[in-house]
């Protein structure tokens, strides 16, 4: 599937998941579903903390807090 407005060779989403990519390759991947959700949701989550200039860690300590109180999770939107 191709859309007019993304050039063929999108050099920006590339660079953005090579990190992905080679800890796949490094890690041999995950075993299971469960894993691989597991990997999904932390590798986003560094992701937009690193693009929002946000720290990873107080944005896990946050998110730990809140679960430990039952209270809602901090969000990643803006």
């Amino acid at each position: 599937m191709f859309a007019d407005d993304v050039e063929p060779t999108n050099d920006h989403s590339e660079q953005q998941i090579r990190h992905c990519v080679i800890d796949r390759r490094i890690t041999q991947g995950t075993r299971g579903e469960a894993g691989q959700r597991y990997h999904e949701r932390m590798w986003t989550m560094i992701a937009t903390c690193k693009k929002q200039n946000r720290s990873l860690f107080s944005f896990l300590q946050e998110s730990i807090a809140a679960k430990l109180a039952r209270q809602p999770a901090p969000s990643l939107l803006g």
